[in-house]
């Protein structure tokens, strides 16, 4: 059984996002069960990437719990639908997005800098005025087409910076 984190209460989704959810499932022609419902509803709520336990976190109290199997389960297959994706970050956790979050994302990015905090492994967008000039493209190889180039800047952020040092 599943209960959302003591620092982070679940709140129960807007109707808009679950009918979305609802919708989203009917058109697969899926069985429109409450954990899909609720999950999927999660992902179409979140403007970032969710972990499991994000995920178990942001269910709400209300109705039937939803358990952490159950949860991997919906997960894996709302990604072998092809309406979520899965990456696995620096941690080696998995994290899961609808897939036109992903795409938006990325269009969005591209020449575009960010921030990644080593600590808590978030990553964060750099306002243009912040980041330096885009480096000019590096030579590839004959026959490779480059799409976007990327600048991280990888450190501590603030939040990660007022606790105690890592060790």
């Amino acid at each position: 059984m599943t209960h959302p984190s003591p620092d982070r209460p679940a709140l129960a989704p807007e109707p808009a996002i679950l009918e979305a959810a609802h919708e989203r499932l009917r058109r697969l022609g899926a069985r429109v069960t409450q954990p899909r419902l609720c999950i999927l509803a999660c992902l179409i709520g979140s403007d970032e990437a969710l972990t499991h336990q994000a995920v178990i976190d942001r269910l709400p109290e209300q109705g039937e719990t939803v358990d952490r199997v159950t949860v991997y389960r919906v997960l894996d297959w709302l990604v072998e639908q092809g309406v979520a994706q899965k990456r696995a970050g620096n941690d080696r956790v998995f994290r899961f997005s609808l897939v036109e979050h992903e795409a938006a994302r990325a269009q969005e990015h591209r020449q575009h800098s960010h921030f990644h905090c080593t600590r808590c492994d978030r990553t964060f967008c750099l306002d243009d005025a912040s980041a330096p000039a885009l480096p000019v493209a590096p030579r590839v190889p004959s026959g490779f087409a480059i799409e976007h180039v990327e600048l991280t800047v990888n450190g501590v952020c603030a939040e990660c910076g007022k606790r105690a040092p890592a060790h």
